[in-house]
């Protein structure tokens, strides 16, 4: 896992960007743990990705293949 921050301008936008090896995997587990999905597992040009808001309020993308 890496983890690529972000400038917090605007509460409610992605403060970080998590690199993880198994996309679904680690969004199942974030939802598990109490996260909302805000935008499913999407492929991009650069493998998938998907945006979660974990229980305190950060909102995060995650990536992966």
């Amino acid at each position: 896992m890496r983890f690529i921050v972000r400038d917090r301008a605007a509460p409610g936008q992605m403060s970080s960007t998590i690199v993880v090896a198994d996309l679904d995997i680690a969004v199942e587990e974030a939802a598990a743990g109490g996260a909302e999905v805000v935008m499913p597992i999407q492929s991009t040009p650069n493998g998938h990705r998907a945006v979660l808001r974990h229980p305190h309020g950060g909102v995060f993308e995650y990536v992966g293949p």
